[in-house]
Protein backbone atom coordinates (compact mmCIF):
# COMPACT_ATOMS: atom_id res chain seq x y z
CA UNK A 1 0.00 0.00 0.00
CA UNK A 2 1.65 3.12 -1.18
CA UNK A 3 2.72 5.75 1.66
CA UNK A 4 0.17 9.49 1.52
CA UNK A 5 2.24 12.15 0.14
CA UNK A 6 4.00 14.11 2.64
CA UNK A 7 2.74 17.30 2.84
CA UNK A 8 5.73 19.11 3.57
CA UNK A 9 9.17 18.43 3.68
CA UNK A 10 12.41 19.55 5.33
CA UNK A 11 16.50 19.16 3.97
CA UNK A 12 19.59 18.90 5.23
CA UNK A 13 21.74 21.41 3.16
CA UNK A 14 25.68 20.12 3.08
CA UNK A 15 26.30 16.26 2.41
CA UNK A 16 22.67 16.21 0.57
CA UNK A 17 22.01 19.89 -1.30
CA UNK A 18 25.22 20.38 -1.34
CA UNK A 19 28.67 18.31 -1.96
CA UNK A 20 30.51 20.31 0.43
CA UNK A 21 31.09 17.58 3.54
CA UNK A 22 33.57 15.92 0.93
CA UNK A 23 35.33 19.44 0.26
CA UNK A 24 35.19 20.11 4.05
CA UNK A 25 36.66 16.50 5.08
CA UNK A 26 39.59 16.86 2.34
CA UNK A 27 39.97 19.53 3.09
CA UNK A 28 40.55 18.57 7.33
CA UNK A 29 42.75 15.59 6.07
CA UNK A 30 44.93 17.82 4.34
CA UNK A 31 44.89 20.71 6.72
CA UNK A 32 46.54 17.81 9.27
CA UNK A 33 48.94 16.54 7.19
CA UNK A 34 50.57 20.26 6.88
CA UNK A 35 50.73 20.87 10.28
CA UNK A 36 52.43 17.46 10.83
CA UNK A 37 49.34 15.61 12.71
CA UNK A 38 48.33 11.82 12.19
CA UNK A 39 45.24 11.85 10.16
CA UNK A 40 42.05 11.25 12.63
CA UNK A 41 38.80 10.85 10.56
CA UNK A 42 36.62 9.58 13.27
CA UNK A 43 37.33 13.16 14.80
CA UNK A 44 36.08 14.46 11.81
CA UNK A 45 33.00 12.63 11.71
CA UNK A 46 31.70 13.31 14.75
CA UNK A 47 31.98 17.14 13.32
CA UNK A 48 29.64 16.44 10.68
CA UNK A 49 25.54 17.84 11.23
CA UNK A 50 26.91 19.96 14.26
CA UNK A 51 26.33 23.70 14.31
CA UNK A 52 29.39 25.76 14.70
CA UNK A 53 29.27 26.24 18.33
CA UNK A 54 29.19 22.52 19.28
CA UNK A 55 31.46 21.54 16.48
CA UNK A 56 34.44 23.91 17.54
CA UNK A 57 33.65 22.27 21.46
CA UNK A 58 34.23 19.11 19.51
CA UNK A 59 37.33 19.70 17.51
CA UNK A 60 38.93 21.45 20.08
CA UNK A 61 38.81 18.66 22.52
CA UNK A 62 39.64 15.93 19.56
CA UNK A 63 43.18 18.28 18.90
CA UNK A 64 43.94 19.04 22.83
CA UNK A 65 47.30 18.38 23.18
CA UNK A 66 48.49 18.42 19.68
CA UNK A 67 47.82 21.67 18.26
CA UNK A 68 45.63 25.17 19.48
CA UNK A 69 42.34 25.20 17.68
CA UNK A 70 43.13 28.57 16.12
CA UNK A 71 45.86 27.50 14.49
CA UNK A 72 44.37 24.24 13.06
CA UNK A 73 41.20 26.43 12.17
CA UNK A 74 43.77 29.04 9.66
CA UNK A 75 44.85 26.29 8.04
CA UNK A 76 41.61 24.57 7.16
CA UNK A 77 39.66 27.79 6.42
CA UNK A 78 42.41 28.39 3.78
CA UNK A 79 42.10 24.75 2.41
CA UNK A 80 37.92 25.27 2.03
CA UNK A 81 37.98 28.58 1.02
CA UNK A 82 40.48 27.70 -2.48
CA UNK A 83 38.61 24.46 -2.96
CA UNK A 84 35.48 26.29 -3.07
CA UNK A 85 36.36 29.59 -4.43
CA UNK A 86 34.94 28.52 -8.12
CA UNK A 87 31.78 27.20 -7.55
CA UNK A 88 30.20 24.67 -4.88
CA UNK A 89 28.91 21.28 -6.13
CA UNK A 90 25.56 20.16 -6.14
CA UNK A 91 24.48 17.04 -5.32
CA UNK A 92 22.28 14.63 -8.03
CA UNK A 93 18.54 15.36 -7.23
CA UNK A 94 18.93 18.62 -5.58
CA UNK A 95 17.81 20.87 -8.47
CA UNK A 96 15.02 18.31 -9.79
CA UNK A 97 13.39 18.03 -6.25
CA UNK A 98 12.94 21.65 -5.58
CA UNK A 99 11.48 21.78 -8.90
CA UNK A 100 9.25 18.76 -8.61
CA UNK A 101 7.80 19.78 -5.23
CA UNK A 102 7.13 23.33 -6.89
CA UNK A 103 5.00 22.02 -9.51
CA UNK A 104 3.11 19.70 -6.54
CA UNK A 105 3.03 22.71 -4.52
CA UNK A 106 4.50 20.76 -1.97
CA UNK A 107 6.22 23.36 0.97
CA UNK A 108 9.75 23.05 1.80
CA UNK A 109 12.59 24.68 3.76
CA UNK A 110 16.09 23.97 4.78
CA UNK A 111 16.90 23.35 8.78
CA UNK A 112 21.11 23.77 8.24
CA UNK A 113 23.43 23.19 11.08
CA UNK A 114 25.61 25.89 9.31
CA UNK A 115 24.74 29.54 10.29
CA UNK A 116 21.78 30.87 8.28
CA UNK A 117 23.89 34.18 6.20
CA UNK A 118 26.41 31.22 5.29
CA UNK A 119 23.97 29.27 4.04
CA UNK A 120 22.35 31.68 1.83
CA UNK A 121 25.92 32.64 0.28
CA UNK A 122 26.55 28.70 -0.22
CA UNK A 123 22.91 28.21 -1.72
CA UNK A 124 23.65 31.25 -4.18
CA UNK A 125 27.22 30.28 -5.34
CA UNK A 126 25.94 26.93 -6.02
CA UNK A 127 22.81 28.53 -8.28
CA UNK A 128 19.97 27.25 -5.62
CA UNK A 129 19.53 30.11 -4.03
CA UNK A 130 16.19 30.59 -6.44
CA UNK A 131 14.70 27.01 -5.90
CA UNK A 132 15.80 26.99 -2.10
CA UNK A 133 14.83 30.33 -0.76
CA UNK A 134 13.69 29.36 3.04
CA UNK A 135 16.55 28.78 5.25
CA UNK A 136 16.19 27.88 9.04
CA UNK A 137 20.04 27.95 10.12
CA UNK A 138 22.01 26.56 13.29
CA UNK A 139 22.45 30.32 14.47
CA UNK A 140 18.66 30.31 14.97
CA UNK A 141 17.83 27.62 18.12
CA UNK A 142 19.89 26.75 21.10
CA UNK A 143 21.06 23.20 20.70
CA UNK A 144 22.25 21.39 18.04
CA UNK A 145 21.59 18.15 16.00
CA UNK A 146 20.97 15.50 17.06
CA UNK A 147 18.74 17.80 19.30
CA UNK A 148 15.54 18.42 17.83
CA UNK A 149 15.57 21.89 18.16
CA UNK A 150 16.00 22.88 15.07
CA UNK A 151 13.75 20.68 13.16
CA UNK A 152 10.91 21.45 15.45
CA UNK A 153 11.42 25.36 14.53
CA UNK A 154 11.35 24.36 11.14
CA UNK A 155 8.19 22.53 11.58
CA UNK A 156 6.31 25.88 13.28
CA UNK A 157 7.76 27.50 10.17
CA UNK A 158 5.74 25.27 7.86
CA UNK A 159 2.59 25.11 9.69
CA UNK A 160 2.48 21.15 9.40
CA UNK A 161 2.24 18.66 12.06
CA UNK A 162 5.62 17.03 12.32
CA UNK A 163 4.00 13.19 11.47
CA UNK A 164 3.14 14.52 8.23
CA UNK A 165 6.18 15.64 6.65
CA UNK A 166 9.46 14.54 5.60
CA UNK A 167 12.93 15.20 6.41
CA UNK A 168 15.98 14.65 4.28
CA UNK A 169 18.92 14.26 6.01
CA UNK A 170 22.47 12.59 5.54
CA UNK A 171 24.59 12.60 8.78
CA UNK A 172 23.36 10.14 11.96
CA UNK A 173 22.99 13.62 13.79
CA UNK A 174 20.89 15.01 11.20
CA UNK A 175 18.91 11.71 11.24
CA UNK A 176 18.91 11.75 15.14
CA UNK A 177 17.57 15.52 15.22
CA UNK A 178 14.62 14.31 12.79
CA UNK A 179 13.68 11.21 14.45
CA UNK A 180 13.31 12.62 17.63
CA UNK A 181 11.44 15.67 16.07
CA UNK A 182 8.35 13.54 14.96
CA UNK A 183 9.05 13.75 11.16
CA UNK A 184 9.39 10.95 8.69
CA UNK A 185 13.23 10.53 8.05
CA UNK A 186 14.87 9.42 5.05
CA UNK A 187 18.47 9.23 5.38
CA UNK A 188 20.73 9.17 1.85
CA UNK A 189 24.30 8.42 3.29
CA UNK A 190 27.47 11.13 2.68
CA UNK A 191 30.49 10.85 4.47
CA UNK A 192 29.14 8.81 7.68
CA UNK A 193 27.31 5.40 7.00
CA UNK A 194 24.56 4.48 9.08
CA UNK A 195 25.39 2.09 11.85
CA UNK A 196 23.62 -0.62 13.07
CA UNK A 197 22.50 1.49 16.10
CA UNK A 198 21.40 4.17 13.77
CA UNK A 199 19.46 1.82 11.50
CA UNK A 200 17.51 0.51 14.54
CA UNK A 201 15.78 3.47 14.33
CA UNK A 202 13.72 2.43 11.41
CA UNK A 203 13.82 5.32 8.79
CA UNK A 204 14.20 5.34 5.53
CA UNK A 205 17.30 4.85 3.64
CA UNK A 206 18.02 5.42 -0.07
CA UNK A 207 21.40 6.44 -2.79
CA UNK A 208 19.77 9.70 -3.79
CA UNK A 209 17.33 12.28 -2.83
CA UNK A 210 15.43 11.20 -5.70
CA UNK A 211 14.56 7.28 -4.97
CA UNK A 212 14.34 8.62 -1.52
CA UNK A 213 11.22 10.86 -2.35
CA UNK A 214 9.97 7.81 -4.22
CA UNK A 215 10.45 5.61 -1.51
CA UNK A 216 8.46 8.37 0.45
CA UNK A 217 5.37 8.63 -1.35
CA UNK A 218 7.08 12.17 -2.65
CA UNK A 219 7.24 10.55 -5.89
CA UNK A 220 5.75 8.11 -8.34
CA UNK A 221 6.82 6.39 -11.54
CA UNK A 222 10.01 5.27 -12.62
CA UNK A 223 12.79 6.26 -10.40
Amino acid sequence: MPLPTPLAVVFDMDGLLLDTERVYFEGFRTALETLGLPQDDDLFRRLVGTNRALGRRLLAEGLAGRIKLEEFDAVWDTEIAQRLADCIPVKPGARAMAEHLREQDIPYIIATSTQTEKAHLHLERAGLSALYPDVVGGDQVAASKPAPDIYQHAIARLSHDPSSCVAFEDSPNGVRAAHAAGLITVQVPDIVAPDAELRALGHFIASDIIAGAHAVGLMVGPE
